[in-house]
C-alpha cells in the first residue's frame, strides 16, 4: 500500500458515498429528465461521470490518461449503473494500490500534454474533484425533479 491509499483511502470511499447518495432519489423513469435546453439527459450525465472514472482507472495503471471509455450500450437502468459503478470503484482503488510510493511522483499524462509537474499524486486528486463537480450537477437535476437533495451532498455541494 502506498501514501496515497493509506493517507487516502477514506477520501476516495467518502467521494464514492457522495455520488451514490444520487441513487437513493432517482428512478429509471427519471433517467430520461433532462432540465432542458442542450443539457444531458441524466442518465448521460451518471453514465458520463462513470466513464471519466473508467479513464482515471485506467489511467493509473497506464500512466496516460485518455477519455476513450464509452459506457457499455447494456448500462441502462439505475441497478446497472449503480453495479457499473460498484466495478469502477474497485478497479479505481485496485489500481491506486498497486501504484508505488515512487509512482505516485511520475509524471501523469494530462491529456496527451506531458507537464513532469502533473503527477499521479495530482491527478488523484483532480480525479476526486470530477466526482464533487458531478455532485453539484446532480443536486441540480434532483431540485429540478423536484426531489430531496441527500445530506451528504448538500454538505459538500450545497
Amino acid at each position: 500500500m502506498n501514501r496515497l491509499t493509506q493517507q487516502r483511502a477514506h477520501l476516495i470511499d467518502l467521494t464514492h458515498t457522495l455520488r451514490d447518495t444520487a441513487f437513493g432519489e432517482i428512478t429509471d423513469a427519471d433517467l430520461d429528465f433532462s432540465p432542458g435546453g442542450s443539457a444531458l439527459t441524466l442518465r448521460h450525465l451518471l453514465l458520463e461521470q462513470a466513464e471519466i472514472q473508467a479513464a482515471y482507472a485506467e489511467s493509473f495503471r497506464t500512466l496516460k490518461l485518455k477519455f476513450d471509455v464509452t459506457a457499455p450500450a447494456e448500462v441502462q437502468t439505475t441497478a446497472q449503473i449503480q453495479a457499473w459503478f460498484a466495478q469502477l470503484d474497485t478497479e479505481l482503488f485496485d489500481a491506486l494500490e498497486a501504484l508505488s510510493n515512487e509512482d505516485l511522483s511520475r509524471p501523469h499524462d494530462p491529456r496527451g500534454q506531458m507537464s513532469p509537474r502533473y503527477t499521479v499524486e495530482i491527478s488523484f486528486h483532480t480525479y476526486r474533484e470530477s466526482v464533487l463537480i458531478f455532485a453539484a450537477k446532480a443536486s441540480v437535476y434532483l431540485r429540478a425533479l423536484e426531489r430531496e437533495v441527500p445530506k451528504l451532498m448538500k454538505s459538500f455541494v450545497g
